[in-house]
């Protein structure tokens, strides 16, 4: 596994580095959400520590996390809410262990990695706890981490600014070629930076689907019963694309009732107090406006259960 190590005030993580203030200054946080005037943030472990090329959580370990995040929501002033860390190193007991989380904490969601370390979560020992999150009605919250470390990503910061949008495009895919999202079609999977590229790869994608003689591959119909992009609007998106076009065309992809505002608070590679994407979202229609900036997150999470 790993360990976080105390370095004077500050948090270290191996191969990352300090981790954020913002990350365990709840005060800071506060005061953030107030000045803003939110009325309510997602909170759970960072991706990364739930899942990596080299581990995944184990029961054990996430029954840690989740009563962790607990603690930190029972700090929120009523500006907090928690999402389960699922124990995706133990397929076996992922769905269990998530019950035990949404009944013990009142979580109305889950933290979901793009993959459990290496193994893909389109894979057969994922389906139960699939199920479950549908059956549950939970807003599973999809945030890319490394599945295979590369090389190449080293640089540059590559890692974040490119691979880990596509190890998203890349689950995604596999999710809807799978028939993952056809199997499950309550879940509510809600992905990290706009969906990576997804939205617009999906016509790329129906190629596949659509391929009539020497490219054609069965497999990319053998578990779906429509184009792969008809699954988009299965799905809801972030805003966090760092770019206006980028969320304009989102948008008018998906739809605004698709969309819900993100930030991937506290991070610099983000967009933690909404300056990239507030303009753009304040210059809409003021029903979509209120659709990202609180009604789409607030219906979903009052149709979560917690028993």
């Amino acid at each position: 596994m790993f360990g976080i190590e105390r370095g004077g005030d500050a948090f270290l993580f191996p191969g990352y580095g300090p981790l954020d203030r913002w990350l365990f200054d709840l005060d800071s946080r506060l005061e953030s959400l107030r000045r803003r005037d939110f009325g309510l943030q997602l909170v759970g472990p960072p991706p990364r520590i739930v899942s990596h090329a080299s581990w995944v959580t184990d029961a054990r370990f996430a029954r840690r996390l989740n009563a962790q995040t607990a603690e930190v929501v029972a700090q929120g002033e009523g500006l907090l809410a928690g999402l389960a860390a699922p124990a995706l190193g133990e397929p076996a007991l992922a769905a269990e262990e998530l019950r035990r989380a949404v009944g013990e904490h009142g979580f109305k969601g889950v933290a979901l990695p793009s993959a459990a370390a290496d193994v893909p979560l389109d894979t057969p020992p994922f389906e139960a706890f699939f199920a479950t999150c549908a059956e549950l009605g939970l807003l599973v919250f999809m945030h890319p981490t490394t599945a295979a470390d590369r090389p190449a990503t080293g640089d540059f910061t590559l890692l974040q600014l490119v691979g880990w949008p596509f190890e998203t495009t890349l689950a995604v895919a596999r999710l809807i070629f799978a028939g993952t999202l056809e199997r499950h079609p309550d879940l509510r999977l809600v992905l990290a930076h706009g969906g990576g590229a997804i939205p617009w790869l999906a016509g790329r994608l129906d190629l596949g689907y659509f391929a009539p003689e020497y490219e054609a591959n069965p497999d990319c119909r053998a578990h779906i019963s429509k184009p792969p992009s008809a699954y988009l609007r299965d799905m809801y998106f972030d805003t966090v694309v760092a770019d206006a076009a980028a969320l304009e065309f989102l948008i008018s992809r998906v739809g605004p009732e698709r969309v819900l505002f993100g930030s991937d608070y506290p991070f610099e590679i983000g967009d933690a107090e909404g300056k990239a994407s507030l303009p753009s979202i304040e210059a809409m229609p003021e029903a979509a406006q209120r659709l990202i900036l609180g009604g789409n997150a607030g219906r979903l999470l009052s149709e979560a259960k917690t028993a």
